[in-house]
């Protein structure tokens, strides 16, 4: 699994669920499977006070 990946899964956890713990629960879910060195972002997710608030922040200022 890439960044990209685990990243789009987050997005579609708060997409289609909508809420904290679901975002965070793939977020656990993900972190397992990254390699060691790409799983900060995963962690300040599963850290972070509202989780979904914060994938909709990344969502916002994701490069095209």
């Amino acid at each position: 699994m890439t960044l990209t990946d685990a990243t789009l899964v987050l997005l579609l956890a708060a997409r289609i669920h909508g809420t904290d713990e679901a975002v965070r629960a793939s977020a656990k879910s993900c972190v397992k499977k990254l390699p060691r060195g790409k799983r900060d972002l995963i962690y300040t997710v599963i850290n972070s006070r509202s989780p979904l608030e914060l994938v909709d922040f990344l969502a916002q200022n994701l490069d095209t």
